[in-house]
Order: structure tokens, then C-alpha cells, then sequence
């Protein structure tokens, strides 16, 4: 993937869009919001944002470094979502910054736009 496809755009508060699944590979690289935050998604399971501050009620202060996973459903009725560090694909990504001693900052970003936003 070239490096002008992997910059794309974070999407807060885009409205009700269908979610989209992607593959691990879809994610890895640069997103930015139309305000100029980015937040880059690495193989390794590694985040690193900056200015992650203004995603509707979620505050994550100027950035950081963290971890991210996709979510995957557990049960067969739709209902039972968890995080999980093997998934390689999805349609909703957790993101976790680590933050002073008080704990992490944690958000949840869904994919939109067929794959484009989130």
C-alpha cells in the first residue's frame, strides 16, 4: 500500500453510516481527520496519536502511544462483543493510549464509508 492510500479520514460523529468490515493490512498506516489529528495504526498491534482529543464525548487528551484490536462477535445471536488480539479483521477497532497513573484512555472507532472513514 502506498503511502497516499494509507492516509484516510477519521470520521466523529459522521451520523448512522453502515459499518464496513476491513482486514489488518486496510488499517496499518496514517488516518487523519479533517481538523489535522492523525492516529497511525501499526502491525504490531501499536497506536500512536496525535491530538486525539475532540471524538464526541471521548477525550484522549494530545495523543500517545497505545494498543489497538478489532472487535469480534461471541455469541450467534449478534449481542456479545469483545476485543481480541488474534482478529484480523473488523468493523469496529478498540484503541487504548496509556496515560498517567490513573489508567488508559479508551475509544472505540467504527469503520464507515465502505472501509474509507472511521
Amino acid at each position: 500500500m502506498s503511502v497516499l492510500a494509507s492516509v484516510l479520514l477519521l470520521c466523529a460523529g459522521c451520523g448512522s453510516e453502515t459499518l464496513h468490515s476491513i482486514d489488518r493490512s486496510d488499517l496499518v498506516g496514517s488516518w487523519r481527520t479533517s481538523g489535522g489529528d492523525s492516529i497511525r495504526f501499526f502491525a504490531d498491534r501499536e497506536v500512536r496519536t496525535n491530538g486525539f482529543s475532540d471524538l464526541g464525548e471521548e477525550s484522549c487528551g494530545d495523543g500517545g502511544v497505545g494498543r489497538w484490536s478489532f472487535y469480534v462477535v461471541m455469541d450467534d445471536r449478534g449481542e456479545s462483543w469483545e476485543t481480541s488480539p488474534e482478529a484480523s479483521e473488523g468493523s469496529l477497532i478498540s484503541v487504548r493510549l496509556r496515560e498517567d497513573a490513573e489508567g488508559e484512555c479508551h475509544v472505540d472507532l467504527s469503520v464507515i464509508d465502505e472501509g474509507r472513514s472511521l
